[in-house]
């Protein structure tokens, strides 16, 4: 099951500026609007694989973001 880590959420507040629009995008979408990957993947055209990968990378640079 994929879970959600509102740790990111936080992150996404003090780094979302740096990500890609696209990326931001879609994780506001899945940690402040509460979207499921199905939802955000019909409202942004791409498969629900597709925004799992892209909420998986966007996470790892927050991530790194704040490790450095």
């Amino acid at each position: 099951m994929f879970e959600k880590n509102l740790g990111i959420s936080r992150l996404l507040d003090f780094y979302g500026s740096i990500l890609t629009d696209r990326k931001r995008d879609v994780l506001e979408l899945y940690y402040n609007e509460d979207l499921s990957l199905g939802e955000i993947a019909d409202n942004i055209g791409i498969s629900r694989q597709g925004v799992r990968d892209l909420i998986k990378k966007a996470e790892a640079e927050l991530v790194s973001f704040e490790e450095t």
